[in-house]
Parts: C-alpha cells; sequence; structure tokens
C-alpha cells in the first residue's frame, strides 16, 4: 500500500495530467471508430470517460497499489459494445494491430470463470499509442500514457449493469438462493448470446443467397 505522503503526491501529478488524459481519450476514440468503419464492424456503441480526481483518490489508497502513478493503467478508459459476441473477436483483433497491448495487465474476463461458473465477461486491453502511431498522426504528447478498452456484447453488458447495481447496492454476501438466481440469469444472458450469434450467421447467408 502507497504512504499517505505518496498517495497525496499522485493525486497531485493526476490534478496537473489530468487534461491531457481528457485529450487521449479523444483521440482513441477517433481512432478507433475510424478503424470499425474502415473494416466494416457494425457496433452498437463506444462509450468513454476519464476517471476523476475523486475516483484517482481512492483507488490509489487501496493496498494493492506501492506505486499509484505507474500501476494505475485505467485513467482514459473506451468500451465498446457490440450487437454480438462474435464482433468482440474481430475487434479484438483490429486493436491489437492499432495499439501497442500490455498483455500482463490485460485480460480475458471468461477465460477466468470456471467451467461450472456464469457471470461477467468481457475483454480488457492495457494499451499505449504503437510509435509508428505517434509518427503519423503527430501525437507525441502522448506517448507511454496507459489507457483501458473493453470490449462486450449488448448482452455481456446488460449483465454488468445489473451486476454493478447489485454490488453498489448490497455491499456483502448476498444469501445462496439469490446467488443462483443471478448466476441463472448470467447463464441465460450467455445462452441469447449465443443464439443471437447463430442467428446473424444464418440471416447473412440467407441474404448472399438471395441476392
Amino acid at each position: 500500500m502507497a504512504s499517505r505522503k505518496k498517495v497525496s503526491q499522485a493525486v497531485q501529478w493526476y490534478k496537473k495530467e489530468r487534461s491531457k488524459y481528457i485529450e487521449l481519450r479523444a483521440e482513441v476514440e477517433i481512432i478507433l471508430r475510424e478503424a470499425l468503419n474502415q473494416n466494416e464492424i457494425v457496433f452498437h456503441s463506444i462509450e468513454s470517460r476519464v476517471k476523476s480526481i475523486e475516483s484517482f483518490r481512492e483507488k490509489a489508497e487501496r493496498d494493492k497499489y506501492s506505486d499509484p502513478v505507474n500501476e494505475i493503467t485505467d485513467l482514459t478508459g473506451i468500451r465498446i459494445i457490440t450487437l454480438f459476441e462474435k464482433e468482440i473477436h474481430q475487434i479484438s483483433d483490429i486493436i491489437k494491430k492499432l495499439f501497442e497491448i500490455d498483455y500482463q495487465r490485460s485480460e480475458d474476463k471468461s477465460d477466468l470463470l470456471e467451467a461450472d461458473k456464469m457471470g461477467y465477461k468481457s475483454i480488457h486491453y492495457i494499451a499505449e499509442l504503437s510509435p509508428d502511431k505517434i509518427d503519423q498522426t503527430e501525437l507525441g504528447k502522448f506517448s507511454g500514457l496507459k489507457f483501458e478498452i473493453q470490449i462486450r456484447s449488448i448482452l455481456q453488458h446488460a449483465w454488468a449493469e445489473i451486476e454493478h447495481d447489485r454490488n453498489y447496492k448490497f455491499k456483502g454476501e448476498l444469501p445462496k438462493n439469490l446467488q443462483r438466481r443471478f448466476y441463472a440469469l448470467a447463464g441465460m444472458l450467455e445462452i441469447a448470446d449465443r443464439e443471437f450469434n447463430t442467428l446473424s450467421e444464418e440471416v447473412e447467408k440467407y441474404r448472399q443467397q438471395n441476392n
């Protein structure tokens, strides 16, 4: 855990640097939208945010951070919400080509679930602009700045919002019967996601056959 002095210094640093992360958010969102459109990827929406000063302070005070300035990597966050789960993997491939990915800090939430568990699934990348992108676009002031990109389907997003609301309203352990109902709902959403994938592929095949 960072000392109180170190947390205070980190907060002062972020107050000075936060405007840069706001600009970074706008640039990354533009890059992503252009790339998705060029690759004809249909998506539901792109959301973005920059962590508030107070939110940064609260995170810096957590036990897991001894050096908040270098260890907190989601000051700028971008979330891509897809219509179908299959598009998550298409977008993932594009992101890997667009940015420098810190794979040690990135994760696929679905990989963290046991085979018999249901719950939140999403891909989280910790990334930064590549040297080539910086040279091409004259974005040198963003060199070395990390940001987070999340990719999830609209049904995964629905589950994440429900789960967040549950945790916000009830801090603690829920009774087993209520937990089972939450995870049964997650399973239903996962099955629905797969069925939407299959259905969209069959509709596309039908469209091509009848053109």
